[in-house]
C-alpha cells in the first residue's frame, strides 16, 4: 500500500465514524407500550456490569496484545496493518448498523420504567419524569451494542488467529490450538450475558447481537483474506465461479 491508500482507508474510518456519531445522538422510534406490558420493562436500574469505558478497553487491548504477539512472532508489520484497517472497518460497519436499527426498531429496555419513573410510581409512559437522555436511551434495547461490539471484535480476532496458527493443518498441539483461538469468543459471551444479568437488555437483543457482530466480522474478513496464498490464475477462476 501507498500513501494515497493509506489516506484512503484513514479517510473512510474517519467518515464512517462521524455518521455513527451523528446517528447515536438521533431520538429513537417511540414505540407504543400497552399498560399490560409494563410488567416486561419494570426490572430494576441497576449500574452496567460492563461499563462502555470497559468494553471500549477490551476491544483495543485484546487485538493490540495479538497483534504485539504476530509481530513478534512474524515480524510481518504489513500483514499487521491490512489486520488492523480490517477490524477497524468491522467497527465502523458494526456500529452504524446497530445504531441504525436501535434507532428503527425503538424497543425499550427491561428496566425502561425505572428509567422513565425512577421513583417507581407512574403509568403513562408517554411523560416520563425521569430524565430525558436516560429514558430516551431507555428505548435503544435492540440490538445490543455491547453483544455486536463484542462478537464483531471477538469473532475477527478468532478468524484472524486461526488463519495465524494454522488450525486447519494437521499436527501436534490440535486441542491447545482450538482452545486458544476460541478465548476471544468466550470474552464476548461472557459480555454479552452480563447485558441480561444487569437488567439493560433481553436475551433476544444480545443473540441477535451476536449473530449480526460474528455476520458483519466474517464478511469483512473474508472480503480481505480470500485470496490469501491463491496465485493469479485461482484468483480470476475463483471469481469466474463467483460471477
Amino acid at each position: 500500500m501507498d500513501v494515497a491508500d493509506h489516506v484512503s482507508e484513514v479517510s473512510l474510518r474517519a467518515v464512517l465514524y462521524m455518521i455513527f456519531m451523528w446517528l447515536d445522538k438521533q431520538t429513537p422510534f417511540i414505540r407504543h407500550i400497552e399498560e399490560e406490558e409494563l410488567w416486561m420493562y419494570r426490572y430494576p436500574s441497576i449500574p452496567s456490569i460492563v461499563p462502555k469505558w470497559g468494553l471500549y478497553i477490551l476491544l483495543v487491548l485484546i487485538p493490540a496484545i495479538l497483534f504485539l504477539i504476530e509481530y513478534a512472532v512474524n515480524q510481518r508489520l504489513k500483514d499487521i496493518i491490512k489486520g488492523f484497517y480490517a477490524l477497524t472497518l468491522v467497527y465502523m460497519i458494526n456500529g452504524i448498523f446497530t445504531v441504525m436499527l436501535k434507532l428503527l426498531v425503538g424497543r425499550p429496555r427491561p428496566n425502561f420504567f425505572m428509567r422513565c419513573f425512577p421513583d417507581g410510581y407512574g403509568t403513562d409512559i408517554n411523560h416520563c419524569t425521569g430524565e430525558y437522555r436516560g429514558h430516551m436511551d431507555g428505548r435503544k434495547s435492540f440490538p445490543s451494542a455491547h453483544a455486536t461490539f463484542a462478537f464483531s471484535g471477538m469473532f475477527f480476532m478468532t478468524l484472524r488467529m486461526c488463519r495465524i496458527l494454522q488450525i486447519k493443518d494437521p499436527g501436534r498441539h490440535k486441542g491447545w490450538k482450538c482452545l486458544t483461538v476460541i478465548i476471544p469468543v468466550i470474552f464476548a459471551v461472557l459480555i454479552g450475558v452480563s447485558r441480561t444479568c444487569d437488567y439493560h437488555h433481553h436475551y433476544s437483543d444480545v443473540l441477535f447481537g451476536a449473530i449480526m457482530g460474528m455476520g458483519i466480522s466474517y464478511f469483512v474478513y473474508y472480503a480481505y483474506y480470500w485470496a490469501e496464498g491463491m496465485s493469479p490464475d485461482e484468483i480470476r477462476k475463483s471469481l469466474a465461479n463467483f460471477y
